[in-house]
């Protein structure tokens, strides 16, 4: 965020790499919403699952934003979206 703002979302990806990832949130009105090149901590949590690791893990690192893209409500009670695709700016941390 911009001028030292810090807010937490809370979101679902499910467009993530080891260069970056792209995920959607709700604009509410008077909360700064990402602005381009600002950088942003991400955490995000990874659930057990055959095949890969039968714990739940943290991955945890900072990306900057690359992109902004104002997006439709899914319906006309809700908010509007923004999806914001970032890239990583260092290796990730893992917890597991």
């Amino acid at each position: 965020m911009n001028n030292g703002e810090h807010r937490s979302l809370r979101t679902v990806s499910n467009n993530i790499s080891t260069s970056g990832l792209y995920f959607e949130i709700d604009l509410i009105e008077g909360a700064p919403a990402p602005q381009l090149n600002s950088l942003i901590k991400v955490s995000l949590t990874v659930p057990p699952g055959d095949g890969y690791f039968p714990y739940e893990g943290q991955i945890t690192g900072t990306a900057e934003v690359v992109r902004c893209d104002p997006l439709k409500p899914q319906r006309a009670d809700t908010p509007a979206r923004l999806g914001v695709g970032a890239r990583f700016r260092e290796p990730l941390k893992l917890a597991f």
